[in-house]
């Protein structure tokens, strides 16, 4: 396996065992988040930040059933579901995220709808 594709697999790990150190401990410091073409998020301390909410009250997993991998890039197909902790409403979904590897951390992420 390579490196992008194991740190996938590690994030990936971390995520459904809801444990935000190890997830972002994946991740580069001057991690980018991209949507589609924007930046949605910029360094380490913002992207805990986005995930502190999801992993502090949400229930929340996901599954790749698919993962691609090439010297420094690994695209996954996920399928991910959440439920709401005010709702209790579950959502689902999938997405094509591709992760980019910067300095044997994940430097970039970017979801594909």
């Amino acid at each position: 396996m390579s490196a992008i594709a194991d740190l996938a697999a590690r994030q990936l790990a971390a995520y459904n065992a809801g444990d935000l150190d190890a997830f972002v401990d994946c991740y580069h410091p001057e991690v980018v988040v991209m949507a589609g073409d924007e930046v949605t998020v910029e360094g380490i301390a913002a992207f805990r930040e986005r995930y502190t909410d999801l992993f502090t009250h949400w229930r929340f997993g996901a599954s790749v059933p698919t993962r691609v991998h090439h010297t420094t890039h690994c695209i996954d197909l996920e399928d991910y579901w959440r439920i709401d902790p005010e709702t209790g409403e579950r959502t689902e979904g999938r997405v094509l995220v591709h992760y980019a590897l910067r300095d044997d951390r994940i430097g970039r992420v970017r979801f594909l709808d």
